[in-house]
Formats: structure tokens, sequence, C-alpha cells
């Protein structure tokens, strides 16, 4: 029985050098996104995989009240 048998394998770990929502180019802080689209992603503005869901366009009106309530 070789030693490497008994050992789990190691994670790929991906270096990511850039935010993966469709178009940015800022360097990634959190899940692999810029500060920016993570609050985004947090309120379903961008999903996972960086792109943009059917219905973008309902969601960031609900996202600009939101901020707009906040900052008030």
């Amino acid at each position: 029985m070789s030693s490497n048998e008994n050992k789990p394998q190691a994670a790929t770990v991906l270096a990511l050098t850039k935010c993966v929502a469709e178009g940015c180019s800022k360097k990634p802080e959190r899940l692999a996104f810029c500060a920016e689209h993570y609050s985004w992603f947090k309120f379903g503005l961008v999903k996972t995989d960086g792109k943009r869901p059917t219905d973008f366009d309902k969601k960031m009106v609900a996202y600009l009240k939101q901020k707009n309530k906040k900052a008030a």
C-alpha cells in the first residue's frame, strides 16, 4: 500500500485576477466578485457565474430604491 492512497487529494485553487461579473475588470474581493458586484450578487442582480438574471431590470429598480432609502 503506497502512502498516497490514504491522503486526500488537494483541491485545485484557481487564481482569480478579475471580478467574474460581465464586463467588470476590477480585482475580486469576496466570492470572486468586486465589492460592488458582491452587493449585487447578494441582492440577486448577478448569478454565481457572473451573468445577469432574466428579470435584471425589475430587480435593479428595487435595488436602487432600497439603496436610496439607506442613503437618506
